[in-house]
């Protein structure tokens, strides 16, 4: 049974994937070596720190860690034929234990009814199934609780917000997140600044479907977020004229992107045997695409770690081979997103429109979703995203309101919107009780995210104030562009 458990542990870090042994339900108490305890632990615990959250540890780390424990060379069964081995082999297991048990009861009654009470239980563990005894799961709960307790990390991908990470736990393995707004209220930048996080700092495969823009625009989008540059100056072809902190500018950054992504992928690929990779995809030249099977396959092919789809609303009813905004045809489609997120225990996040007449109860309710209910219905988390202009047309203010969720009380936050370098928690002068502003040591007002606690913060959120102490945008590079342009004026007169 050691072999086994070691053998199956070493082929999860050989191949970097342990999602198959979660999606099988295996936990600590299927390990009965210390051996195969303390390397389930490590690897479990490289999984879910923050610093490396989703990431299995190399063999390298392990060896290192722990010299004295053997563990087997590269292995040619694939993960699955060994995971399959390992649960035969547990069960092997308990059924030796089982006959041990039995030679202690005298009373052939209370044998048979032992008896027959575990081997039901041992036919359930064999079942594909979502039972659970809570008694027998306890130590899976004491771990998720203990993990929240000690912030070991989030459990899922990241957002790139710290306020709805602490909220969430980010988006979680099997969620079908909304993202919805009106036309033009930044849905696909919000989206794509999630996408591109969940690479450059959760080292994830991410797949990118668009089913409204070019696959070049979204390229171009994520290149911005990814190097932080206003997006406006890269289609204008003035980053040369933005200075960035490091030194250079931010055509220096873009240009030094280009030259290392791919490098930066191999590298990480080679240090943690993660496959960190930024995939866009657009099926609409395919006259049999469109529809939740093609997405289907496009996991199959890639196997992302998070799929975001653009404009699910265009996608086709895979059931009566159309592509329609009837509430029927849409509720199909997200009753299917929803089914593949739930079938590959992958987090799907996707955009829709909000309501035409939805401006007077905007934030407030998730029936703002256009075209069907059933988003609503379906997705573990729908977030409306509402656009806040400012005098400064490079600069803009998001609220983002959660107007559905399964787990998560908080009534929304605000973001800055300024495509594509910045699109962080907005933020404002923390104050007392009294009203008074905090002072940090060096007499400097500490700044804190805005979140809104109810309906009204968010409300009062829109209210257009000249108060020097309302929330400001903290843009890296507004003020830097804006003076990039005019000097570009001044030459070109």
């Amino acid at each position: 049974m050691a072999n086994d458990e070691l053998r199956l542990l070493a082929k999860v870090i050989e191949e970097q994937d342990l999602r198959l042994l979660k999606d099988s339900h295996i936990e600590i108490d299927h390990f009965k070596t210390p051996d195969g305890q303390m390397i389930w632990r490590a690897i479990s615990s490289y999984y879910n720190a923050r610093a490396t959250s989703g990431l299995v540890p190399a063999r390298s780390f392990i060896e290192k860690r722990y010299p004295d424990v053997p563990l087997p060379k590269r292995e040619k069964t694939p993960l699955k034929a060994l995971v399959e081995e390992f649960m035969t082999g547990h069960v092997r297991q308990e059924l030796t234990l089982l006959a041990d048990e039995l030679t202690d009861v005298r009373d052939p009654d209370e044998a048979l009814r032992h008896l027959r009470q575990k081997c039901d239980e041992l036919s359930r563990q064999r079942r594909i199934s979502e039972d659970y005894i809570l008694s027998d799961a306890l130590t899976q709960v004491k771990t998720r609780y203990e993990n929240a307790k000690n912030r070991v990390g989030y459990a899922g991908i990241p957002y790139p917000w710290r306020v709805l990470n602490e909220e969430s736990g980010g988006v979680l393995d099997g969620e079908f997140v909304v993202l919805y707004g009106r036309p033009k209220s930044m849905k696909t930048w919000v989206l794509l600044s999630c996408a591109c996080h969940a690479y450059d700092k959760g080292c994830r495969r991410v797949l990118v479907c668009t089913r409204e823009m070019r696959p070049d625009q979204i390229m171009d989008r994520c290149v911005c977020i990814l190097i932080g540059a206003p997006y406006s100056a890269f289609k204008k072809g003035l980053m040369h004229l933005i200075p960035v902190p490091e030194g250079g500018t931010m055509e220096d950054r873009f240009y030094e992107l280009i030259g290392c992504m791919k490098s930066d992928e191999e590298t990480c690929q080679l240090e943690s045997g993660h496959g960190k990779s930024l995939i866009v995809t657009s099926d609409r030249a395919d006259p049999n695409g469109g529809g939740v099977q093609g997405l289907r396959q496009k996991v199959k092919d890639y196997s992302p770690d998070l799929l975001c789809v653009d404009a699910m609303y265009l996608m086709k009813d895979d059931r009566e081979g159309k592509k329609s905004i009837k509430w029927y045809n849409q509720s199909a489609i997200s009753q299917d997103i929803k089914d593949l997120a739930l079938d590959t225990n992958i987090p799907i996040i996707g955009t829709n429109q909000a309501k035409r007449d939805s401006e007077e109860k905007s934030g407030k309710a998730v029936s703002n979703i256009s075209f069907s209910d059933s988003y609503g219905m379906d997705c573990d988390m729908a977030i409306e995203i509402i656009k806040k202009s400012t005098k400064d047309k490079e600069v803009n203010e998001l609220a983002l309101a959660i107007t559905a969720s399964r787990e998560i009380n908080m009534t929304g936050f605000a973001i800055n919107g300024n495509a594509a370098s910045n699109f962080g928690c907005l933020l404002h002068k923390k104050r007392d009780e009294v009203g008074s502003v905090i002072l940090d040591e060096t007499g400097e007002p500490i700044m804190v995210p805005v979140v809104f606690d109810d309906y009204p913060d968010l409300k009062n959120f829109f209210k257009d104030a000249n108060d020097p102490d309302k929330p400001t945008s903290k843009a890296l590079n507004a003020t830097q562009t804006k003076a990039a342009w005019q000097e570009l004026r001044g030459r070109r007169r």
